[in-house]
């Protein structure tokens, strides 16, 4: 068994994608989606993706990284993907030895982790290591021919009565030269009322340009804004998938403080699910932290709960027992 560093090869790009979808056959990606995610990141944040091979195939990746989207002294991120077909040989022990050696020199003082609630070896693995759960967030499906909107439509019509319009992106583009910027703003003060361990920490412009606007997954169409007269007061999202035709990812939908208790962020669900129906999708995924209010709307939209994302932290700042 050899540890060594990602090269940027087509071959080992091609490797850790085989990995990601025999390990997350729920999440399939391509090649494409990695590119762009690596070819984007924060060259200020550190990270480091270690690759095993055995006989010279590549059967593991991992990653340790300062989680740039929500930096705190100390705090990094580690994960570890075994090919199913090469679990139980000790390579996940093996990575996880060879990333806390490599973090022994930044001074950490908290590791973070997720896996999901269905994932009974990795609950065991972290667990064991000292790691202790921070946050739930139930996975929701949404299937879309089984919306029926008409119980929506009154709440619907009473927002508009608000003097609230709901238009996409890819239209409010086409006479507004500063959508972007303005996009980047609504994103910063909606994310920073979403439940989480620590504060979020906001991208440059320039990074979000690159990485969120310039994603093979986004869709100018699946961005549904809510505005008051020339105020943008809300959003709802929606992201493509390119392994996955028939199927869309929520990302973030929320309302400006002021706004809310009034309906807008259900109004703004229903067009995003109409924009779905007309997509193709068949499925809508979304996961929510348990105690947020979105969870509660998602189910009342007829969203059906499935295992649930965990976010794991280990505190090196207290005793740990691998017994």
């Amino acid at each position: 068994m050899i540890i060594r560093p990602f090269d940027g090869s087509e071959s080992d790009i091609q490797a850790i994608t085989d990995i990601d979808n025999a390990v997350w056959p729920d999440y399939p990606t391509t090649v494409e989606e990695f590119k762009h995610n690596e070819s984007t990141r924060d060259p200020k944040y550190m990270h480091q993706r270690p690759l095993v091979e055995i006989d010279g195939q590549v059967v593991a990746h991992c990653v340790v990284c300062e989680p740039w989207w929500s930096m705190k002294p100390g705090k990094y991120y580690i994960d570890i993907s075994v090919h199913p077909e090469y679990r139980r040989q000790g390579i996940g022990s093996a990575c996880y030895e060879h990333l806390m050696g490599t973090l022994a020199e930044y001074g950490p003082t908290l590791i973070e982790a997720t896996t999901r609630e269905n994932q009974a070896g990795a609950l065991r693995f972290l667990t064991k290591r000292g790691f202790k759960q921070t946050m739930r967030e139930p996975v929701s499906y949404l299937y879309v021919d089984q919306f029926d909107p008409a119980p929506f439509s009154e709440l619907s019509a009473k927002v508009v009565r608000l003097g609230i319009r709901m238009r996409s992106l890819s239209h409010i583009a086409e006479s507004d030269p500063d959508c972007k910027r303005k996009l980047w703003d609504l994103y910063w003060e909606l994310e920073q009322d979403v439940p989480c361990t620590d504060p979020p920490t906001r991208p440059s412009f320039e990074n979000f340009q690159e990485r969120t606007l310039g994603s093979p997954q986004f869709s100018a169409d699946g961005h549904m804004i809510a505005l008051d007269g020339d105020r943008w007061v809300g959003m709802s999202v929606l992201w493509l998938s390119q392994a996955e035709n028939d199927k869309l990812y929520t990302g973030l939908t929320g309302v400006s403080r002021e706004y809310r208790r009034k309906g807008i962020a259900t109004a703004m669900k229903v067009r995003a699910i109409a924009f779905a129906k007309d997509y193709g999708a068949k499925i809508i995924e979304t996961s929510n932290e348990e105690g947020n209010p979105m969870y509660d709307l998602n189910l009342k939209l007829g969203f059906e709960p499935q295992s649930a994302w965990l976010e794991f932290r280990l505190d090196l700042n207290e005793p740990t027992s691998e017994d």
